[in-house]
C-alpha cells in the first residue's frame, strides 16, 4: 500500500511510480482525516485530478506545492470523469516548472512585502484552516484572523493561482496591505 505524506514523497515521484506499475485507482489526497482531492490512473496513465473545487492539470499543480498533506494509494477507485490527456513526463515536467517558478515568486513577494511591512512567514498555505478545507468555499479569495498577538492572512494570489499565507507579528490594517496587494496585481 503506498502512503504517506508530501513531505517526504515528491508528487513527482508518486506520479512515476503509479505509472512505472501501470496503475488504475486513484491517489487520495486528505488533510486532517478529509478527503480534499485525487489524481486518478488508468494504466498508469494520470487521466483525472480535482481539488478543492479545482480540476484537471490546475489541480495536479496545487497538490504539487504542499507538503502537509496526505496521500494514499486506492486501487478500488473508478476514474469515470477523464480531465486531463497528457504525457505524464509533460505532466511530472510541467508540475515541477510550476513549483520552481512558484517558490522564485514566493521570494520575490516576500521581499517586497518585507519592504513595507514586518512578517514572521510567508509560504504557500497548507489548507490547514476550516475554511479553506470546505469545498463549499473553495472559491474565497481572502480571509484574515487574528490569534494571540499573530495576525494572519490567506488570499488567492493571481499571479500563481495559489493561496499564501502571511503571518504578521501583529495586527496591521488590513485595507492597506490590501490596496497594496492590489496596486501590485497581486490581488484580483
Amino acid at each position: 500500500m503506498l502512503n504517506g505524506t508530501l513531505k517526504t514523497f515528491s508528487l513527482g515521484s508518486l506520479l512515476q511510480i503509479c505509472s512505472n506499475e501501470n496503475n488504475t485507482g486513484a491517489l487520495e489526497f486528505s488533510m486532517k482525516g478529509s478527503l480534499c482531492g485525487r489524481i486518478g490512473f488508468e494504466n498508469g496513465d494520470v487521466v483525472y485530478s480535482d481539488f478543492l473545487g479545482m480540476k484537471g492539470v490546475d489541480a495536479v499543480r496545487q497538490i504539487s506545492l504542499l507538503k502537509e498533506i496526505d496521500f494514499q494509494y486506492n486501487n478500488s477507485i473508478e476514474i469515470y470523469e477523464k480531465n486531463i490527456d497528457i504525457d505524464i513526463n509533460f505532466l511530472t515536467i510541467d508540475c515541477t516548472r510550476y513549483t520552481d517558478e512558484s517558490i522564485a515568486y514566493l521570494d520575490e513577494l516576500k521581499e517586497s512585502i518585507l519592504n513595507k511591512y514586518k512578517i514572521e512567514s510567508l509560504k504557500f498555505f497548507e489548507y490547514d484552516n476550516v475554511v479553506f478545507t470546505s469545498l463549499n468555499l473553495h472559491g474565497v479569495h481572502y480571509f484574515e484572523s487574528g490569534e494571540d498577538e499573530k495576525f494572519n492572512i490567506i488570499y488567492l494570489d493571481r499571479n500563481i493561482n495559489a493561496r499564501i499565507q502571511i503571518v504578521f507579528n501583529q495586527k496591521i490594517l488590513t485595507d492597506y496591505l490590501l490596496i497594496y496587494m492590489r496596486e501590485k496585481g497581486i490581488l484580483k
